[in-house]
């Protein structure tokens, strides 16, 4: 008897709610319980990845969003905003290497990670530790920022050659 009510049970929430979000719930919910019985014996469960959740993985947080969420000095933040939304652009520290180089200028321990998602704390912490101006002096000279654009270099060097020729 109790059986057939708890199917029923069960049949309606799947008729409003769908399979899939009825069956995560429950994951969930054997999840809590088995994390609060875990706690109780000292013992630890490892996650299992249910059919729904096969292939899927929440996308890792962007430098924009990590640093929005930092405690940031009201006269820092939104350059640090803006170096951030650089980032993720891939208009500041492009590469590792830029960030590598980073880490070595302002003596910050290089992530072992080789990936830039890895270092976004370290370096954003640097940042967030320094002055305005130091800061200011990061954007305006677009320090870390890959390459130089030697176009306008290579300009320079073609017009002042014409005019000695």
């Amino acid at each position: 008897m109790t059986g057939d009510r708890l199917a029923a049970s069960l049949g309606e929430l799947v008729r409003e709610h769908g399979f899939e979000r009825v069956s995560r719930s429950l994951r969930e919910l054997d999840g809590l319980r088995s994390d609060a019985q875990g706690a109780e014996s000292g013992v630890g469960r490892q996650p299992q990845r249910g059919a729904g959740t096969r292939g899927k993985r929440k996308p890792a947080a962007t430098a924009l969003e990590r640093v929005a969420k930092m405690d940031l000095p009201s006269e820092t933040a939104d350059i640090v905003l803006q170096l951030a939304k650089r980032f993720d652009e891939k208009s500041f520290m492009p590469t590792f290497g830029d960030i590598a180089h980073f880490c070595r200028v302002y003596d910050v321990d290089e992530p072992a990670s080789k990936s830039r998602a890895s270092a976004i704390s370290r370096v954003f912490g640097t940042i967030a530790a320094m002055s305005a101006e130091d800061i200011q002096i990061l954007v305006d000279y677009g320090a870390f920022s890959g390459p130089a654009r030697l176009g306008p270099i290579s300009d320079a060097i073609a017009r002042r050659s014409r005019t000695q020729s």
